[in-house]
């Protein structure tokens, strides 16, 4: 009986880590997502227009 709750209890642990690791990863994937989408956003800002009379288009909503 005790092993079996010993193996329960090492079984969370090690589910409640996993779960850790996951949200932290997908915190550094949305941050570096965000970062890239900035960047890009910054670079469609400053596109000239084709016919060089301004921008291109205003992409912010």
């Amino acid at each position: 009986m005790e092993m079996e709750i010993a193996a329960m209890s090492m079984a969370m642990a090690n589910s409640n880590l996993q779960q850790s690791l996951s949200v932290s990863m997908l915190k550094k994937t949305m941050e570096a997502m965000e970062d890239s989408m900035q960047s890009f956003t910054e670079m469609i800002d400053s596109m000239p227009s084709p016919d060089g009379r301004g921008q291109l288009l205003n992409v912010r909503v």
